[in-house]
């Protein structure tokens, strides 16, 4: 069966673009131009994601995102949030509202699909009995930090159901202690903790070269937008609201482990990273782009502004200019890939700046 979505959107051609696009990539899809109308598409169709614009004609769509939340119905169908790219408060209070995922206006179809299709995937995983993704592969180790014993308590208890190992610690300081002992595979934290806070961690965690790449998910009880802002600066992958209901924490570890075993995974046409600058002769840009970890169809539109954003010439990159607008080169990857994505990818890119060849020198 078809997975459904509902489009909420009060833009009439950002309706008619993602229905055609989802249509096309083989979902059923329902719309609505508001708040009203979402709700009695809500209470008669069944649907396995809504697409919710924050800014609606007839109201806040993260009002209604909270709202949907705390109803039974409709508090685990995935969310995934459209916003502007300057709007990033709008963007925080989405996550912290409980949204699953964001993609910024103007968005870009080929990345629309590809969440929509991981998240419905995701979807269908938690309804499955059976927690055939953990049961597939090996046992987790799982880290989770909280000062509160009754919370603690919970969040261990629903994700043993998967079959994971559950670590508990009440601090910080407790945490990264158990981190030097040993490696996990995830690690799930509360962003105001006694003494130091969950920020702080995650800023030390991100410097060990062993768990950089380690998805971090922070808990957070209320809207705070700098604070988060803060988080995301400092390497957490993801935020998930503090709430009775685990199903949608366990959702969302579910999908970060999936991602990482996807990244951990190296491509099959992949070649070792020290090969890669000699490879077949091309323009710089070119290698840049074939590093980018994006899709072909966006891949060398979003680094050609890049590059100039950066008042760098893209189609006479060098080395001299790569370094230049390698910033706005992280930045635009950080828009389409997780921050885990984007720290691999960017180290692709700057091995071009320190190797030197003389064949890229003078490109």
């Amino acid at each position: 069966m078809k997975p459904s979505v509902l489009i909420v959107d009060d833009s009439a051609t950002v309706r008619a673009d993602l229905r055609g696009v989802l249509s096309a990539a083989g979902f059923n899809t329902l719309v609505c131009g508001g708040i009203a109308a979402a709700r009695k598409a809500l209470s008669e169709e069944w649907v396995d994601l809504i697409i919710l614009d924050v800014i609606l004609q007839d109201g806040d769509g993260v009002e209604l995102l909270i709202q949907l939340r705390a109803e039974e119905r409709t508090a685990h169908v995935p969310v995934l949030v459209l916003s502007a790219e300057a709007a990033v408060k709008a963007r925080l209070r989405g996550l912290s509202g409980g949204a699953n995922d964001y993609v910024g206006k103007p968005y870009d179809p080929a990345l629309v699909v590809k969440r929509a299709r991981e998240l419905t995937r995701a979807r269908s995983t938690t309804m499955d009995l059976e927690p055939k993704l953990v049961a597939a592969a090996r046992r987790r180790r799982v880290l989770v930090v909280d000062d509160s014993p009754t919370f603690l308590h919970a969040v261990v208890e629903e994700l043993r159901k998967d079959g994971h190992d559950l670590i508990a610690a009440v601090s910080a300081e407790e945490a990264l202690s158990l981190l030097k002992a040993q490696p996990v595979d995830c690690i799930l934290m509360d962003l105001v903790l006694p003494r130091m806070d969950g920020i702080a961690a995650a800023r030390i965690i991100r410097a060990d070269p062993k768990m950089a790449t380690v998805p971090l998910l922070m808990f957070t009880a209320l809207f705070e937008s700098q604070k988060m802002a803060e988080a995301l600066a400092a390497g957490v992958d993801a935020f998930c609201p503090k709430a009775s209901d685990m199903t949608l924490l366990r959702a969302q570890v579910r999908n970060l482990l999936r991602r990482r075993a996807a990244e951990d995974e190296p491509p099959r046409h992949a070649m070792p990273r020290s090969s890669m600058a000699s490879a077949a002769p091309g323009r710089l840009f070119d290698r840049v782009v074939a590093c980018s970890g994006l899709s072909p169809v966006i891949a060398a539109t979003t680094i050609t502004r890049a590059c100039r954003r950066a008042n760098v010439d893209p189609e006479h990159l060098n080395v001299g200019t790569l370094i230049q607008a390698m910033p706005s080169i992280r930045e635009a990857l950080r828009v389409f890939l997780t921050e885990h994505e984007t720290r691999r990818c960017m180290a692709e890119i700057e091995e071009f700046t320190r190797e030197g060849q003389p064949s890229l020198a003078a490109m």
